[in-house]
């Protein structure tokens, strides 16, 4: 049975086709109801989420709220019998649904226009694996990687290994194939510091998930070395929107010394740049993949031959795509257009301001506290102060819509306290709601 609630806020109605967004819980789908319902589209939300998130319970966007099966042949079977008129945009904004949606592409295309391509065109991007094989048949580096298949396999893979001169994360292939870390489900953990530490780790994730993880070299430096190229892709595989951004502060989960420093942690802080190094290599990539919908192409340049790196392409949209409104090239608005329309969309501007920053202040904040005993604060809040004359775009608060953030707030303060007083603090990530 189908739970379905209706918000009775203040939306703009039009004639444009509606939009279902799946998957309220997160950052990128705050910008994403926001974006569409600035613009006059009703936006209709879905999500298997008990309780519901902050965004959820009181966004003033959201038209009607449908509570999904968490069984995937149920929530379907759900999203076929809603009754929404066909033209209705079917956006999924999580890995859980982008999955979902793309296996099922046929069934639900019957329902809806579906903005993410067939099943065929995402698995390639989505495997680890297998996406850095598309990078390298275009004659884009990627970091050293392995996946063992087997016991055999995997120490012949360690013997390999230079723990000396390198260190390695352990990377989940697939986002529905388990987690690599099972206190925090994270699908990428930091690896042993040894052949002997890595191998009872890899052992770890085996007897839990049924296969070994990929073991992948880290290449070395700060976070300010990744460029992630956020794009919407046409359905004749080209960009209509790209712009790149620099990650300049993490929710970290992991730190590392070796040669060079290393950092493993979700986006917190980042700046518009201009790489057109990066926006090529990306371009290349999708249109190789035949790849048409959103997706952010995330490189690292590597400190010992400057060349770009590629890491991942997250096929969708990502965290930080509120920026993408204060440059002027909004990432949900270019995708509703791509998918809503049989007309070629028009390519927005390829100029953009360098410089404006995207902000998840809760996230920000709670690395900061975390790692107080690693930094300055003083030092810290003062980089913070310098920078938010730049900051255009934040996670989740919005003038138009702040009862989100303030429930957001309350609820992460309270999940603080609780884990400052178990000591858990260093395991966990900020509330999303």
């Amino acid at each position: 049975m189908i739970l379905t609630e209706q918000n009775l806020g203040p939306i703009v109605m039009s004639k444009k086709p509606s939009v279902l967004v799946l998957g309220v819980e997160h950052p990128r789908d705050a910008a994403t109801i926001r974006s569409l319902a600035k613009q006059g589209i009703a936006v209709d939300v879905a999500d298997d989420k008990q309780p519901p998130t902050a965004m959820w319970r009181s966004s003033r966007y959201i038209r009607n709220k449908y509570v999904l099966p968490e069984n995937a042949e149920k929530a379907v079977r759900a999203l076929e019998s809603l009754g929404l008129p066909t033209d209705t945009v079917l956006i999924p904004t999580n890995d859980q649904y982008l999955i979902l949606t793309s296996k099922h592409h046929e069934r639900l295309s019957r329902c809806y226009r579906v903005a993410v391509p067939e099943w065929s065109v995402l698995d390639p991007l989505m495997d680890k694996i297998k996406c850095h094989a598309l990078g390298r048949e275009v004659g884009i580096d990627t970091p050293e990687h392995y996946h063992p298949s087997s016991l055999v396999e995997l120490d012949e893979v360690l013997e390999k290994l230079d723990f000396e001169q390198s260190a390695y994360v352990l990377k989940i292939r697939m986002w529905d194939s388990g987690a690599a870390d099972a206190l925090t489900l994270r699908r990428v953990v930091k690896g042993g510091a040894d052949a002997g530490a890595l191998k009872k780790e890899c052992l770890e994730i085996y007897a839990r998930n049924g296969t070994f993880p990929v073991i992948e070299q880290v290449i070395a430096g700060s976070a300010d070395r990744c460029i992630g190229v956020s794009m919407v892709v046409d359905k004749s595989h080209e960009p209509v929107v790209a712009y790149c951004v620099q990650r300049l502060k993490l929710h970290t989960y992991a730190k590392g010394f070796f040669k060079h420093p290393y950092e493993l942690g979700a986006n917190a802080y980042c700046e518009s740049v201009r790489d057109d190094e990066a926006i090529a290599l990306a371009t290349r990539l999708v249109k190789h993949a035949r790849y048409s919908g959103a997706i952010t192409v995330e490189f690292k340049r590597s400190p010992t031959d400057g060349r770009l790196k590629l890491i991942k392409g997250d096929a969708r949209v990502v965290r930080a795509t509120r920026l993408s409104s204060a440059l002027g090239l909004d990432i949900p608005t270019a995708l509703y257009d791509v998918f809503s329309s049989d007309e070629k969309p028009e390519r927005r501007p390829e100029t953009y301001r360098e410089g404006v920053g995207w902000i998840w202040f809760e996230a920000y904040l709670y690395s900061l506290w975390k790692n107080r005993r690693e930094t300055s604060m003083i030092g810290e809040i003062f980089r913070l102060l310098r920078r938010l004359p730049r900051i255009r775009a934040f996670a989740y608060f919005d003038w138009l819509d702040p009862l989100p953030s303030i429930l957001l707030v309350t609820t992460a303060v309270g999940r603080l306290r609780r884990l400052e007083t178990r000591g858990l603090t260093g395991e966990t990530r900020p509330a999303s709601g």
